[in-house]
């Protein structure tokens, strides 16, 4: 798959035409990040627009106290800055990235002048902000409501559909998370995850190996995810 057939792919130019497509890429530049190194931090002024072309990305979120929270991830063809369309905005996360990763940028001027000539991707990326908005509100609810067995599972689904990679042996988590990230995803210690995972892995849902995951079983992690009484009775 080329460069223009990956990113033309991306929902943010949903409605565009090919020509639409290549001229928005040509308006673009290169920007290569290295592992753990950030592409953009918390509180800083939105200068910038990105898609990512190959990579991943981490976004974390500062409290209070000194720690991080893990957000979400942000894969191939998706958006990070959708804030730099709003005036004065800064950036509400840290983008870390958690491999090499090379993305597209728009400088915020440029970003102005294209949306003027297509207004549909300023739509498109709306919507891609409500979508994380409304996945960070579910997270808040399973956190406040689901038994860690339940959170779990749920975030082991939701990197399914994100990073998720079909194989005849079930669904590969292709890019690597150590059990930390997977516990801070969850709103757990990293002890309830490694022994809850090791569980699953006993009992054929899931193999772990070298901090990559292959879901065996969905189905099963689904029951999990939305029955309280064959999920982890821990809070």
């Amino acid at each position: 798959m080329t460069t223009f057939e990956s990113l033309g792919a991306s929902r943010v130019f949903d409605g565009l035409t090919d020509e639409d497509k290549r001229a928005w890429l040509q308006e673009s530049s290169l920007r290569d990040v290295k592992r753990g190194h950030p592409l953009a931090r918390q509180g800083d002024p939105a200068v910038a627009f990105y898609l990512i072309e190959s990579g991943l990305l981490k976004l974390v979120q500062d409290t209070p106290d000194g720690h991080e929270v893990i957000v979400r991830f942000v894969r191939e063809q998706e958006p990070f800055g959708g804030v730099v369309s709003l005036d004065g905005a800064t950036y509400p996360v840290t983008a870390l990235a958690v491999e090499p990763t090379r993305v597209r940028a728009w400088t915020k001027d440029r970003l102005r002048v294209l949306l003027e000539k297509y207004p549909q991707v300023r739509t498109n990326i709306m919507r891609e902000m409500t979508a994380h908005m409304t996945d960070a509100l579910t997270r808040v609810r399973e956190l406040t409501t689901e038994r860690v067995g339940q959170r779990l599972a749920h975030t082991l689904l939701r990197l399914m559909r994100q990073c998720g990679r079909p194989t005849p042996e079930g669904v590969l988590i292709a890019h690597p998370l150590t059990r930390q990230e997977l516990a801070e995803l969850s709103g757990t210690t990293l002890y309830t995850v490694s022994r809850t995972l090791s569980q699953w892995q006993a009992d054929g849902i899931l193999q772990s190996s070298q901090r990559q995951l292959l879901i065996r079983a969905p189905q099963r992690l689904d029951e999990l995810a939305h029955s309280p009484a064959a999920a982890d009775d821990q809070h």
